[in-house]
């Protein structure tokens, strides 16, 4: 196979998703609708997607609009209850032992995805920022990764960090988390079309398994 091939070549970054990976929440839009009371418009929104009748920054756009007026401390707070995938940062820990860069790139929020960079001791994360404006979110989003610009955003970073993308490790549970040009592409309790977009597939609750095919 053409990635074991690849593997010859040392890893040295690891670009991971968010929503599913690092985290055992899906979606982290789909988390602040339900706990908001505002998923039955969020779910239109979100069907108008995937049938192609908007496109993301729009999608993004009509979701976060819905949460105008939210207090940015109350929304926090609902952030803050969402959890870590157990081992992840035993995970990022080990392979900043052994000097990988380590980032997250996800289609989430960056609330979320700046926290978890901190916690759990990563190098970057990039996300899609809602705005505030005197400690409440305004409506407004600044789109960064979009679903179907994911691949881009990671080949962008490994440019930035002048890594080969052959010396980059990519782990998500969706076909977007896994450019083809990836060193190695690891689907996480993947969603089935990522099966077929994937080098490994890892199941389990522990993101620690994962180590053990990063070379």
């Amino acid at each position: 196979m053409a990635w074991l091939i690849r593997l010859r070549e040392r890893i040295r970054l690891v670009v991971f998703d968010l929503d599913g990976t690092l985290t055992k929440v899906d979606s982290t839009w789909q988390y602040i609708h339900m706990r908001l009371g505002t998923w039955s418009s969020g779910r239109l929104s979100a069907c108008d997607y995937w049938k192609g009748k908007i496109g993301y920054a729009e999608w993004a756009q009509q979701d976060s609009s819905m949460w105008r007026g939210v207090e940015l401390r109350k929304l926090m707070s609902i952030i803050n209850e969402i959890h870590y995938t157990d081992g992840a940062k035993e995970t990022i820990s080990t392979l900043k032992q052994d000097r990988k860069v380590s980032g997250i790139v996800s289609a989430g929020i960056s609330l979320l995805s700046d926290r978890a960079r901190k916690d759990l001791g990563m190098d970057f994360a990039i996300a899609n920022e809602l705005h505030v404006s005197r400690g409440r979110m305004t409506g407004e989003v600044t789109v960064k990764v979009s679903l179907d610009e994911k691949a881009q955003v990671i080949k962008n970073i490994a440019k930035q960090l002048r890594v080969p993308l052959t010396k980059c490790a990519v782990v998500g549970d969706n076909s977007f988390d896994l450019p083809n040009e990836a060193g190695v592409r690891i689907a996480f309790n993947p969603k089935r079309e990522a099966e077929n977009a994937c080098d490994i597939i890892v199941r389990g609750s522990d993101l620690r398994a994962i180590l053990a095919h990063i070379p």
